[in-house]
């Protein structure tokens, strides 16, 4: 008896019962078989249903692919619109090195940026066409970096060449001596007021009331103060860059050798001393020693001519 198994089925509905002897190893095989037909079922089912799971993914991720590849399109079109929008830059950067007579930057140097970079490629299986865009997206933020540090660069050596030039124009004679007055006598040969001859004159002269200030007409340093004959008192001023002037006939001197002055101080009177028959201004240029027309180096919007 201890080999078997005993099975007893009750139906109260039928009233009905019923006693079932099994051997031992009868009840492990049909529990076997119970077991075996179970696993078989589930498996047909999961082998059934695979297919449907591996296409809802598949088109979930075709979803996303497209999704990310429309996104990486729109961030491309930005990135070409921004370099578009970078050249207007690029056009800028001419006019100003045309303005500060600075040579150009060749379109080469513009187009190539920084270059040589490697992009790492994705560990996740991508499209060629996903492929390609990321490569241009890298190349246009590549290049876009290039062009931003060019500028940068180029922006350094303009406001470099400002600074240079704003110290070569201060430094340039440029202004009227006394402003608002006539030029009564202009630069070339004339006839000598005092003994009618005709002579070379050197410069201008410039009619005003003795005691009118005479304004330094560019930055430098006084280099001569003294009676220098037929020009009586007289003032010069190194400008530097072979630039310097001379303002002769003063009655009074203001400053001293040597003393630093900037562009409209006042430097002296006009007077009418040496040779000279009225009270007025004789103003010199001089351009590496050589006694240029100073008509040309005065702002003409000041100039009175008689």
């Amino acid at each position: 008896m201890a080999n078997r198994v005993e099975i007893i089925f009750i139906s109260k509905k039928r009233n009905l019962l019923k006693h079932l002897k099994l051997p031992v190893f009868a009840i492990f095989i049909i529990t076997g078989i119970l077991i075996a037909a179970t696993i078989s079922t589930i498996l047909l089912f999961v082998n059934g249903t695979h297919p449907t799971f591996i296409k809802l993914y598949l088109s979930r991720v075709e979803r996303d692919n497209q999704d990310l590849t429309a996104r990486l399109e729109s961030l491309n079109s930005s990135l070409k619109r921004a370099q578009g929008l970078f050249d207007q830059h690029v056009a800028q950067d001419n006019r100003e090195r045309t303005y500060w007579q600075m040579a150009h930057i060749h379109p080469d140097i513009w187009s190539m940026g920084i270059g040589g970079k490697q992009v790492e490629r994705s560990p996740y299986i991508v499209s060629k066409n996903t492929e390609r865009i990321i490569d241009e997206i890298y190349e246009s933020i590549d290049v876009l970096k290039g062009k931003y540090y060019l500028r940068k660069t180029s922006l350094r050596e303009i406001e470099g060449q400002i600074d240079d030039n704003r110290y070569l124009w201060s430094h340039v004679p440029s202004i009227h001596p006394v402003p608002g007055r006539r030029i009564c006598s202009g630069y070339g040969y004339r006839v000598d007021p005092i003994d009618r001859k005709v002579r070379m004159h050197w410069g201008i002269d410039i009619g005003a009331p003795r005691g009118t200030k005479i304004l330094a007409t560019a930055d430098g340093v006084v280099s001569f103060v003294g009676w220098v004959g037929g020009y009586g008192w007289t003032v010069v001023v190194d400008h530097g860059f072979g630039f310097r002037t001379a303002y002769a006939h003063c009655q009074t001197i203001i400053v001293k050798p040597r003393e630093l002055v900037n562009r409209g101080q006042a430097i002296a009177l006009v007077g009418s001393t040496g040779r000279s028959i009225s009270p007025h201004l004789h103003y010199e240029v001089r351009v590496s020693g050589m006694k240029i027309d100073p008509y040309k180096y005065i702002n003409t919007s000041s100039v009175i001519i008689d």
